[in-house]
């Protein structure tokens, strides 16, 4: 029969036949500069053809543990407390006294004075009423356990089979106190059967390498002579730096999904909106801080809004200047229509929630609605780690009949589990448009803490009785910036990065 092997098994094969006796297959390998694994696959090319052969030998091992390193390196417990007596010319201490003094943990100095006490080197009494220790012995040889801890200094880990009957008295004491660690391995011993001994590697074949095997080679029956390349799977293959969807187009695609999957339909709105939706809609005055300019952008074109039907108009306005038909007192002023048909760039997005309300009341529809929207709002603030002059808002209401705050912390729980956040608590809040009004928050397990995510609440009859909506029908609204979750689902911790798109992140990012 020709023998056929690989170039590598060949060399080893002439080393073995050099060496003429058993050798461990690890000092081989490590001699060789080469993996055990690949060796031990040589020796089994070996065997296939008799040449070789290897046996297993159960080996028992031992070493000392992290403590027993230590006790190696600064001494015995026992040793450290005679060296506190000794060195402070101790002959008599209390043993609270001797406790303070060592500075060694409790259960630690026990034990130091337990084999204290073994050693015959001190003695305890409380023949003077308080428990005292005493230094009774003028000789402080090495102890036995500390000449075998000293075996360990040269050699760190040793055969048990080594061992003599006096060390392994020893060492059964150093495992009783906890200080060993056991190995158990598998040594394997290689050797050449006779026919490898004798054979002439001259009349072995070596097996070429071949990435594939071509269609001639099966024809001809030549693959034989082969030695096809092993490819190893687990390595990482080339990284590809193809076009991806953005991670923040992602992330709204995710909320999008699971918003629809709980029932919503999705809605939009313009970005240029009317003050009139924007505030006034909201029951927010026409005085109020935020229509300022360095809160709002104001556009100069178009610098008029079309308004709603002129009914809707007008039962903003009696809201706004006497409560209207809502039971509020309103806010006791004179609504200026004008001030309601400035433009802005709008500030959220519950102005398109806004106008899903107008459409309702429009459309005469019947409750249940559910709607949400993810886009895009502005505000006049200061760029910087946490603020942004142009964000993306989710928020969402619910119209229905007789719904509540638990109807709210339910569509907001399984919101928030949906997205991976498998804790969500709820407080009183106050937001100037809801009534009663929750903030809500979930528990971020990489920081180990509680994060605010945004408001929530049921719309204020100022806010729905204009368009018609009236008890027992409520809604329920929520809303918060989507950057707050993507820089935990991102781990980023600067909400600049969602935007000036760092190329590292970008590409550490799964297609």
């Amino acid at each position: 029969m020709t023998i056929r092997l690989k170039k590598e098994v060949i060399d080893i094969l002439k080393i073995l036949q050099k060496k003429g006796s058993e050798v461990l297959a690890a000092d081989l390998a490590k001699e060789l500069k080469i993996d055990y694994i690949v060796l031990m696959s040589a020796i089994n090319n070996l065997i296939e053809y008799n040449l070789g052969t290897f046996k297993e030998k159960e080996i028992h091992q031992v070493s000392l543990n992290n403590e027993g390193a230590n006790y190696l390196k600064k001494g015995l417990p026992e040793r450290k407390l005679l060296n506190i007596l000794l060195e402070n010319s101790i002959k008599e201490i209390t043993l609270d006294d001797f406790l303070k003094t060592s500075n060694l943990d409790k259960n630690i100095f026990y034990i130091g004075i337990s084999n204290l006490k073994k050693n015959r080197w001190i003695s305890q009494s409380k023949a003077s009423g308080e428990s005292k220790i005493y230094l009774t012995a003028d000789k402080f040889p090495e102890t036995n356990m500390e000449k075998f801890l000293l075996k360990f200094k040269d050699n760190p880990i040793f055969d048990y089979s080594t061992l003599s009957k006096d060390e392994i008295k020893q060492l059964d004491l150093l495992n009783k106190r906890k200080l060993i660690k056991k190995h158990h391995k598998t040594k394997r011993i290689i050797n050449l059967t006779e026919k490898g001994k004798k054979i002439d590697i001259s009349k072995i074949k070596e097996l070429k390498q071949v990435s594939k095997i071509t269609s001639e080679m099966l024809a001809s029956g030549t693959w034989k002579d082969y030695n096809l390349k092993s490819f190893d799977v687990t390595k990482p293959g080339p990284l590809l730096k193809a076009g991806k969807v953005h991670p923040m187009i992602r992330l709204i695609n995710e909320i999008r999904e699971i918003f629809l999957s709980m029932g919503f339909t999705e809605i939009r709105g313009p970005i240029i909106e009317s003050a009139f939706y924007n505030f006034d809609a909201l029951f927010q005055p026409q005085d109020h801080p935020a229509r300022e300019m360095q809160d709002t952008f104001y556009l100069n074109n178009p610098k008029v809004a079309k308004l709603p039907e002129k009914d809707r108009v007008q039962a903003v306005k009696e809201t706004h200047e006497n409560g209207g038909d809502s039971n509020s007192h309103g806010w006791g002023y004179n609504w200026d229509i004008h001030t309601a048909q400035k433009t802005v760039l709008r500030t959220h997005t519950t102005a398109t929630t806004i106008r899903r309300l107008a459409e309702y009341y429009r459309n005469n529809e019947n409750p249940p609605v559910k709607v949400f929207c993810i886009d895009r709002v502005f505000r006049n603030e200061k760029v910087d780690r946490s603020h942004l002059a142009e964000f993306t808002q989710v928020e969402g209401i619910v119209i229905d009949d007789n719904v509540t705050l638990c109807d709210l912390i339910g569509i907001l729980s399984e919101f928030y589990r949906k997205l991976g956040f498998k804790k969500i608590i709820t407080r009183p809040g106050f937001f100037p448009y809801t009534e009663p009004s929750m903030e809500i928050s979930v528990y971020y397990e990489k920081m180990g803490e509680w994060l605010e995510m945004g408001g929530s609440g049921i719309f204020r009859p100022e806010v729905t009785y204009p368009w018609g909506i009236k008890n027992p029908t409520r809604v329920l609204a929520w809303g918060q910036g989507l950057e707050r979750i993507a820089m935990l689902y991102f781990d980023r911790d600067d909400i600049r990065d969602l935007y000036i798109n760092p190329i590292k992140w970008l590409r550490s990012q799964p297609y």
